[in-house]
């Protein structure tokens, strides 16, 4: 081959070389950056409450004192409240009560929450629905205490004095429809 003719076709390569990256060479870009907002966490609070008087079997006051099968109840009241778009309820409990002085009796006692009421409203326990709270809605919860009906006689003439009960409300995620 002729050096004219080796040149000729290095040239022509070299151009196809160049057009083809050049294509890939020159493209523009730019960037901005955007200014973030703030976004704050709802809350959930509840206020400490007092609880009444215990009944007897969903009735009347305890006059004689209680024997193993008996149900007492008391209804404690407190506030709860909240803040956040989709901030419910999704359980309420209580924890086991602190006794003035723990003895055989209160050792028989089983205490669970029987029924609540938020703001006036019958609660179906357990929550299966979230229920929705507003900044204050008053919590009225029933605590029952039930005597084992397999107590022994230890436990006759004691006292169970409740000093106190935390009742626990847990958050749920609530989207309204």
């Amino acid at each position: 081959m002729n050096r004219l003719t080796k040149a000729a076709i290095a040239t022509g390569g070299a151009a196809l070389l160049l057009l083809g990256g050049a294509q890939t060479l020159a493209y523009w870009t730019a960037e901005g950056t955007a200014t973030g907002i703030d976004v704050t966490a709802g809350t959930l609070t509840m206020t400490d409450g007092t609880c009444g008087d215990w009944t007897l079997d969903g009735g009347g006051a305890v006059t004689e004192g209680i024997v193993p099968g008996d149900t007492l109840t008391t209804m404690c009241t407190m506030t709860v409240g909240g803040t956040g778009d989709h901030l419910a309820l999704g359980d309420i409990t209580v924890s086991t009560p602190g006794w003035l002085a723990d003895n055989a009796l209160t050792a028989s006692l089983e205490v669970s929450v029987a029924s609540a009421t938020l703001g006036g409203a019958a609660l179906v326990l357990p929550l299966v629905e979230p229920v929705p709270v507003s900044a204050s809605d008053e919590l009225q919860v029933v605590v029952e205490a039930v005597f084992d009906e397999a107590a022994t006689n230890d436990t006759q003439g004691l006292t169970a004095a409740l000093e106190d009960i935390t009742v626990q409300v847990t958050q749920a995620h609530a989207v309204a429809p």
